[in-house]
């Protein structure tokens, strides 16, 4: 059982907790087991005492007139008037009278007469004894009846000495039991406590293997570790999501390079095949440049991306007419509108101020006017408009173009994400993630509502200027 343990436990751990839990578990056993010890040996004293009382008491009442009479010390009496004691000293101004069972031989009388009168105790050991096989062990009791009067009396213990000794000894293999049940209970307590750790090692090895996808929470039983479960099934859950991106981005990556890289490899055997003509070849390296521009623009936006998904983005901000800088951007498009039989209108409140990043809020708006133009239907429209709102600065994109449909909606923001009637538009599906990361940069937010064939409105709200 403890060569199974070692498989899922580490040393570092069980070094340093398994005998530490142990000792604890032991120390607390063994606190126990001397307080009941302490318990019983007071409750035996208090037994003893309480029996030489009554005892010595019945002495005195017997025998009253004798203490107190003239001819106490030329008296004689019989063992008899001790009864159960083994001696009385009676000390009274100096003198002392003793009495004793002269028909006990085992000890020596000399040496309980030169006891301290007023010394009282339980199981004491008097030297003296002439049985060496039969130890001494005596209670003894003084009392003071009657002022300059003290009586000691005391008799040989055997019963509840015997018997407390009797209950050490069982206290004793009891520290011996209670050091196994520690390191057994301390055993099992980590054992218990570790086998959630141990189901998670398992269920992450086959997670690693392919064998399952998530982790079953069910195979725990507390509440905490099926909380672990959930989370680290969120994890795997967006990791897998990941990769499935990733994937799905490689792929549209791959479509997407393909045609510039198609076309500059086609320019450049055409440039080799045109000899020494100096025309053709520097038309040849004119379409080169071009595209490989088109995929350093590829890259770049990849880049942008990582960065403003990593809070990496650094904003150089300054204040700017919202107006002026849309009215640029649009202009920047109006060709390629006019191409795509597209009018846009723009329709900006006067005044209106940014404090913002203008190299990116100027991509944002590029981004969102360019994927208006390209998605949207012969003869279309593309309204902008921008004014002052109690929830900050309001910019709306309104189109009308094929629209979202619902399944598509919420993922949009998606890196790299593209939907299936994007896919004959050129693109990586990185526009509007991007457009998201630099309007949450700047402490805006931007959303959409779009039905499928009805247009869309994208809502951009950046914060007041303070």
């Amino acid at each position: 059982m403890f060569s199974k343990a070692r498989e899922w436990l580490p040393f570092s751990r069980r070094r340093l907790f398994f005998p530490a839990s142990v000792m604890i578990l032991w120390a607390l056993q063994l606190l126990f087991l001397f307080f009941l010890l302490v318990s019983i040996k007071h409750y035996l004293h208090q037994e003893i005492e309480d029996d030489l009382k009554r005892s010595l008491e019945s002495f005195l009442a017997r025998n009253h007139s004798l203490l107190l009479g003239q001819d106490i010390y030329s008296s004689t009496r019989g063992q008899e008037v001790l009864k159960d004691l083994g001696f009385i000293r009676v000390i009274q101004n100096g003198e002392h009278l003793f009495f004793s069972a002269s028909s006990d031989t085992t000890y020596d009388i000399r040496v309980l007469a030169r006891l301290d009168p007023e010394l009282s105790g339980f199981w004491l050991n008097i030297d003296g004894a002439t049985n060496n096989k039969e130890a001494a062990v005596w209670n003894i009791i003084s009392l003071n009846p009657a002022p300059n009067v003290i009586i000691q009396a005391g008799r040989k213990d055997r019963s509840f000495h015997r018997l407390y000794e009797r209950i050490f000894n069982c206290i004793l293999i009891g520290a011996g039991v209670a050091l196994l049940v520690s390191i057994f209970l301390s055993y099992l307590a980590l054992r218990l406590s570790l086998s959630p750790l141990n189901q998670l090692r398992l269920q992450l090895e086959e997670v690693q293997t392919d064998t399952r996808e998530l982790l079953d929470s069910s195979a725990v039983g507390s509440d905490h570790y099926r909380k672990i479960f959930g989370r680290i099934n969120r994890i795997l859950q967006h990791n897998n999501q990941l990769v499935t991106e990733m994937q799905q981005s490689l792929d549209n990556v791959a479509h997407d390079l393909r045609t510039p890289m198609t076309r500059l490899r086609s320019v450049s055997e055409y440039a080799l095949q045109g000899g020494n003509d100096p025309d053709r070849l520097r038309d040849a390296l004119s379409d080169c440049l071009e595209e490989s521009q088109l995929v350093l623009n590829m890259l770049n936006i990849m880049m942008s991306v990582a960065e403003a998904e990593s809070g990496m983005m650094e904003l150089d901000k300054t204040s700017f007419d919202l107006a002026e800088n849309i009215l640029e951007i649009a202009q920047i498009y109006e060709y390629q509108a006019e191409d795509e039989g597209v009018t846009i209108g723009v329709d900006i409140d006067d005044g209106l101020v940014v404090y913002g990043d203008r190299t990116r809020l100027s991509q944002v708006w590029a981004n969102l006017i360019d994927n208006a133009i390209k998605y949207n239907t012969k003869n279309g429209t593309l309204a902008i408009d921008g004014k002052l709102s109690e929830e900050g600065l309001l910019v709306n994109f309104q189109d009308s173009g094929i629209g979202i449909s619902d399944s598509e909606l919420n993922r949009i923001w998606d890196r790299l994400y593209r939907g299936d009637r994007s896919r004959t538009k050129q693109g990586l599906g990185l526009g509007l993630n991007y457009v998201k990361a630099v309007v949450d940069a700047h402490g805006g937010r931007i959303v959409v509502s779009s039905s499928l064939n009805g247009g869309s409105t994208f809502t951009v709200i950046l914060p007041k200027k303070t």
